[in-house]
């Protein structure tokens, strides 16, 4: 795991992870990105914080970026999960159940890959 540290609004978060899921565009991170970074960094805070996730209200285009960032998590860990699998497998739950409850749906669902795959 990287230590590599940013300091917003007198508390740290992983750059690597305010950089995935912003998609690399940099500016200052909203809340909700913050919110999620925090989990990201600490899955198992994930049960004590679902009431914060589910009253985040988001103005214009905001939720399709939520969603976007929810997504990046996902296939990140995925793709890194050869590395540390406990790490990714949590941090891809954590997105899922995040993007289930404000969205009542998985845009990436496995069930899906794997019957298109069979047909």
């Amino acid at each position: 795991m990287n230590n590599d540290k940013m300091t917003i609004g007198g508390e740290k978060y992983s750059a690597s992870d305010i950089d995935l899921i912003t998609g690399g565009e940099g500016g200052e991170p909203l809340g909700s990105i913050l919110l999620l970074a925090k989990v990201l960094e600490n899955p198992l805070k994930l049960p004590r914080m679902i009431k914060h996730f589910c009253t985040l209200c988001f103005q214009g285009s905001e939720m399709e970026e939520f969603r976007l960032a929810l997504i990046r998590v996902q296939i990140d860990a995925d793709l890194k999960m050869h590395q540390d699998i406990q790490r990714y497998q949590q941090r891809r739950y954590v997105a899922q159940v995040i993007e289930i409850l404000l969205f009542q749906e998985l845009m990436l669902t496995p069930s899906e890959r794997a019957e298109d795959e069979g047909e």
